[in-house]
């Protein structure tokens, strides 16, 4: 099993947001085993809350607060003693909660456990503050697997996946290289056509600019007549990941990534 802090490209992302000041308000977290997925959350919400100089530094107030387990602005939200499911009572209540300004830190975070123990109704509810998120908070679903809940709610987070990996798992490789391809000696147009279908999930957004980054940077190691155009690739790919962190409209990131990636060959 993989825990968060060995799993290298969880680890970096994560870190990325914290030190960007760019934590995701909805962040979902994937894998089989609930303390690791648990101990990421929480990480991140003491990132969230931290007052220190270097976000989680250990040792202000509300670090103390948060590894204690009674930092006022850090909610864990799991189904009622014995109750087998999340009620929508309990999403309804935690939405409203959401709007109430943050007790002592500048952000207030949520962690939903066993998301996946949500009905349709609760996810609806809770949809509607995913969509329209009120300022400084930050949600975080826990999940065995993302495809344990509805679309409309894993499109309105980024997702850190904790699942062990397999060889067939990336799709996007193809993607990826034609996106290149295109870009090199290809139309706007094309290139456009091949991602709108990523328009419809920020999860599948994510995947494919890191595989376009992985992509990018074996053809600079093949030594690529193209170095120029592809180091700037590369480089842009961590900015389209920064944007998906924020609530960015999906039909735009796509037509900024086109239009400034094939700015760069036209240089």
């Amino acid at each position: 099993m993989i825990s968060w802090g060995e799993n290298s490209k969880v680890a970096s992302t994560v870190k990325n947001f914290i030190s960007s000041h760019r934590i995701p308000h909805a962040i979902m977290i994937e894998g089989e085993s609930d303390k690791s997925n648990l101990d990421l959350s929480l990480y991140i919400a003491t990132a969230a809350v931290c007052s220190g100089d270097t976000a989680p530094c250990g040792v202000c107030k509300d670090c103390h607060l948060a590894e204690v387990g009674s930092h006022p602005d850090i909610t864990r939200v799991s189904a009622l003693d014995g109750k087998k499911f999340l009620s929508v009572a309990q999403i309804r209540e935690l939405r409203a909660d959401a709007f109430v300004k943050a007790h002592s830190a500048e952000k207030r975070v949520f962690i939903i456990e066993d998301a996946h123990r949500m009905n349709e109704q609760a996810q609806n509810a809770l949809l509607k503050v995913l969509e329209e998120p009120p300022a400084n908070v930050v949600f975080i679903l826990l999940v065995p697997s993302k495809t344990m809940l509805l679309d409309t709610i894993i499109s309105r987070c980024v997702l850190l996946s904790q699942l062990e990996s397999k060889a067939d798992d990336n799709r996007y490789i193809e993607m990826a290289n034609r996106f290149i391809d295109l870009l090199l000696s290809g139309s706007e147009y094309d290139m456009l056509k091949l991602l709108t279908p990523l328009e419809k999930s920020r999860v599948d957004a994510e995947d494919f600019f890191s595989t376009l980054s992985t992509c990018a940077a074996d053809r600079l190691k093949k030594g690529s007549s193209h170095a120029r155009v592809l180091d700037r690739l590369y480089d842009d790919t961590k900015y389209y990941s920064d944007l998906l962190a924020t609530n960015i409209n999906m039909p735009l990131l796509i037509s900024l990534a086109v239009s400034r990636s094939k700015g760069l060959s036209d240089r």
